[in-house]
């Protein structure tokens, strides 16, 4: 059974408009309700919301994670729009500036443009950025700005560092009749992927499962092969029937027992 607590994210000073929540759940431990202490470290956490009724979920082991979630670095969170969803699963991420290990960065919608349109910020809607349990982070941006787009990343998926995941262009792209021919509508990165170094993962994309992607590589269409290492600009199949294993093969060969 899930259970779960709810808090409002209106009452904190940071956080604009209405009926904006943020839930932390657990497999099956009954949660009542936020501490003082918890509240003012979330008032102080990495948190930027500017719209209404969005929703961050947050899976934590147990009761007492809530106060490590809230004073571990290496999150960010900003959603400027309305009715956007951010669930986050028992995922991992890690900082060290010595190697540039930097946070997961999540964005849905963006500040005004001070070049453009310095009074209007950028809003998106109805978007839904989902990450499952086991998935590890390095340093990644991962970016939404256009309404009803998706990143979907599941389970166990391992990201190096220098990676981004961007679900939009930012700009527009016409044709000649002055229609819009570059929507963003989703990502998906299906279970136990491994992300290079210095990847970059475009709009309308697809990694299917067991599948590794090379770095520097820049991927801009969807794969539906699994076990396959993409790499390349624009990336592509380099080679198939393969999966990976997160440790280093001195320790692997420890654990096959090899």
């Amino acid at each position: 059974m899930t259970t779960a607590i709810t808090m409002d994210l209106d009452l904190l000073d940071k956080v604009k408009g209405h009926e904006n929540k943020i839930i932390f759940y657990t497999e099956q431990e009954q949660i009542d309700e936020l501490t003082e202490e918890e509240i003012e470290l979330l008032d102080n956490f990495d948190l930027i919301v500017d719209g209404s009724y969005n929703t961050i979920k947050i899976k934590i082991k147990d009761r007492n994670a809530v106060e490590t979630f809230l004073r571990r670095d290496g999150l960010f969170i900003s959603v400027i729009g309305n009715n956007n969803n951010v669930d986050l699963g028992l995922i991992g991420y890690n900082v060290n500036p010595l190697l540039n290990i930097t946070e997961l960065q999540i964005y849905i919608g963006g500040a005004a443009d001070q070049f453009i349109n310095p009074d209007i910020p950028r809003y998106a809607s109805n978007c839904n950025v989902s990450i499952a349990d086991g998935t590890v982070f390095c340093g990644t941006r991962i970016y939404l700005q256009d309404d009803n787009s998706t990143v979907t990343i599941g389970k166990d998926c391992m990201f190096s560092w220098g990676i981004d995941v961007w679900c939009t262009d930012v700009h527009t792209i016409l044709d000649m009749d002055g229609n819009i021919t570059n929507y963003g509508k989703s990502i998906e990165i299906q279970d136990h992927v491994w992300v290079g170094k210095d990847s970059k993962i475009g709009k309308n994309t697809k990694i299917s499962k067991d599948s590794i992607i090379g770095w520097n590589s820049v991927v801009t269409k969807a794969f539906d092969q699994t076990n396959v290492i993409i790499a390349g600009n624009p990336a592509k199949i380099v080679k198939t029937d393969i999966n990976w294993d997160a440790r280093d093969i001195q320790n692997y060969k420890l654990y096959k027992g090899l």
